[in-house]
């Protein structure tokens, strides 16, 4: 009989906990070290060194262990303390200031970049790589911003980037819109034109309209409206999605905002008629933002030689040819 393993090291609380876990999967499973080694590719010292709570091990290491104990049946509740462990080991998580509802709790730009850093130590710390590749890459996340925002010394420059930053640790999209909200509220910066003295921006007006909904719960379709519009001018140029069969004809940024919806149209590029025999280019189909949700969609046309746009009931087209 080999001598009997030495007390969990509590000294920190969630690391002890995360150990009484892998141990207690390892008697469940009936295993010993060494058996538990040829299961995984570790080493018994490894594993042992895992169980202990002197340290915290790799996360693969405990996923290992709970998957050649219970067939990945605690994976979750493992990840969970593992992460907990982890966000304690290191001490930099700010409690006052917490991972959750910064709509609540974050009154400034110093709380939202605590908050922020908040949700890395909370996501366990994963390395830099693993962080922007989850993001989706240094171009939604360079590696110099993602530690930048980590140590507290910036925000994210953009929406988009943000959202890659919040993807990056694991936060669920359900609760996106809060740090969106905060976000713009503490400085968050869009491309929008400069407006006259006393007259609310394009930001201020979106803030306002997210927090009305966040306070109340309520959403009705003419604050949705107002929503989209603002939205969709504080987008970056690269964040337009133009179907190929638009492009060439002259499409402006500003015909796009005027779009809630773009609908799918097989004449998208082709020259058409009109009910009174005006011929156009059909450029896009879909709803109007300054009308209510239930209305009609519109058919935006351009002259073929270049020109002023017009719009037009779609059902009233009729298709001449494909442009050369």
């Amino acid at each position: 009989m080999g001598r009997p393993e030495n007390p969990v090291d509590f000294s920190i609380p969630a690391r002890g906990r995360l150990a009484v876990l892998l141990r207690d999967a390892r008697y469940s499973a009936g295993l010993t070290y060494d058996q538990l080694a040829e299961m995984t590719g570790r080493s018994p010292a490894t594993l042992k060194r895992a169980s202990s709570g002197a340290s915290v091990p790799e996360e693969k290491v405990v996923i290992d262990i709970i998957q050649a104990c219970s067939n990945g049946e605690r994976v979750t509740e493992a990840r969970r303390a593992w992460k907990r462990a982890r966000m304690a080991d290191r001490g930099r998580y700010d409690r006052d200031i917490g991972h959750t509802r910064p709509d609540l709790r974050c009154s400034d730009r110093r709380e939202l970049a605590i908050g922020l850093s908040n949700v890395y130590e909370y996501a366990g710390a994963p390395t830099l790589d693993a962080l922007v590749a989850r993001a989706g890459g240094s171009w939604a996340l360079p590696r110099s911003s993602a530690a930048a925002i980590i140590r507290r010394k910036m925000l994210p420059v953009s929406m988009n980037q943000l959202v890659a930053y919040l993807k990056g640790c694991d936060v669920p999209a359900r609760v996106h819109s809060q740090w969106i909200y905060v976000w713009l509220l503490h400085g968050g910066r869009g491309n929008q034109r400069s407006t006259k003295a006393g007259r609310p921006s394009v930001t201020q007006n979106l803030t306002a309209d997210l927090a009305h909904i966040i306070q109340t719960g309520v959403v009705d379709s003419e604050r949705m409206d107002a929503i989209f519009r603002n939205l969709v001018a504080l987008l970056p140029e690269s964040g337009l999605v133009v179907s190929t069969s638009m492009t060439g004809y002259g499409v402006s940024r500003g015909h796009l905002r005027r779009l809630r919806r773009q609908d799918h149209h097989p004449w998208l590029g082709m020259i058409v008629v009109d009910e009174t025999g005006r011929r156009g280019v059909l450029c896009a189909v879909g709803n109007d933002p300054t009308a209510s949700l239930s209305s009609s969609p519109l058919a935006w046309l351009r002259p073929v030689g270049g020109g002023k746009e017009w719009t037009t009931d779609p059902a009233s087209l009729t298709l001449l040819r494909d442009v050369p």
